[in-house]
């Protein structure tokens, strides 16, 4: 029997190298509220030398799914403490592809889940990577990893247990110009 994934959400994984030194000072610069910066755009303010190497990646995996023209229209900062964890699960509305940057070593891992919640896992092994019976994966990153997503993708910080606050950089990118049925 022929067998074929169909309808796959694929997620892109990359590492940027970071000035820790321009990275610190941005960051002190960055006023938050809660565990949020201020500031919705801070990838064109206080993180602008952020900017062109996320958008490499972004003009990569926007022109693999055919939109060469977009826009980066949301960037913010969040900072996560000890024993704290962001809220539940959600995705990010009016947006094509979501992504983060993380700044700072030891960071909490992210969860995803499955866009399909009556997915089932099994104790089984899929030797396919997990992608025919897991309903989640967690990501473990490090400081310069960078994960892109698509934002229908439900996800969430899980608890931070290392005394050194995390710091990362998540933003939003929607095609823009003409695009869809004509």
């Amino acid at each position: 029997m022929n067998r074929k994934d169909l309808f796959a959400c694929p997620f892109w994984f990359d590492k940027i190298e970071l000035d820790t030194k321009q990275v610190d000072n941005a960051i002190i610069s960055t006023s938050c509220y809660a565990a949020m910066s201020v500031d919705e755009n801070v990838l064109d303010t206080t993180f602008k030398f952020l900017f062109d190497p996320i958008n490499e990646r972004v003009y990569k995996a926007m022109d693999q799914l055919g939109f060469p023209n977009y826009s980066i229209f949301t960037s913010w900062m969040s900072k996560t403490i000890i024993g704290y964890r962001h809220g539940l699960d959600h995705q990010h509305c009016n947006s094509l592809l979501s992504g983060v940057l993380y700044l700072t070593d030891e960071a909490s891992p992210l969860l995803f889940r499955h866009p399909m919640p009556w997915r089932w896992s099994s104790g089984y092994d899929d030797a396919n990577d997990g992608m025919l019976k897991s309903n989640q994966f967690t990501l473990t990153p490090k400081k310069g990893d960078i994960v892109l997503f698509q934002s229908h993708v439900h996800h969430l910080i899980l608890p931070h247990k290392n005394k050194i606050d995390r710091y990362s950089i998540a933003f939003n990118v929607h095609p823009i110009g003409q695009f869809g049925a004509r």
